[in-house]
């Protein structure tokens, strides 16, 4: 699960695609819990789902698939992760030191 905008800023949905593929399966109207419950509520026997961390997006698939796993998608994971690491150097940088010039 993720989100798209048909028109930026405007006007916003949810893709669903399947994670074996990576095609899309579905496109949803909008990015509001109850879409994405009631669409995978009639489709039962997930065992996964794999979506950002948007609230709407883990209330969704808590209320439409509570048997699966939920897990976090891969791009979002290295993003958060690649924000983590700049936050954390910048709260440093004061540790670091210039680089020595090379010998010559």
């Amino acid at each position: 699960m993720d989100g798209y905008t048909q028109r930026k800023g405007r006007i916003y949905g949810t893709v669903l695609v399947t994670v074996e593929t990576r095609r899309p399966v579905d496109l949803l109207p909008d990015r509001e819990a109850d879409t994405p419950a009631a669409w995978l509520a009639e489709r039962p026997g997930f065992e996964i789902v794999c979506r950002d961390r948007a609230r709407f997006f883990a209330e969704g698939a808590t209320r439409g698939a509570p048997q699966a796993l939920r897990v976090a998608d891969r791009w979002h994971l290295w993003h958060n992760l690649g924000e983590a690491a700049e936050k954390c150097v910048y709260r440093h940088r004061s540790c670091l030191r210039l680089a020595p010039a090379p010998p010559e």
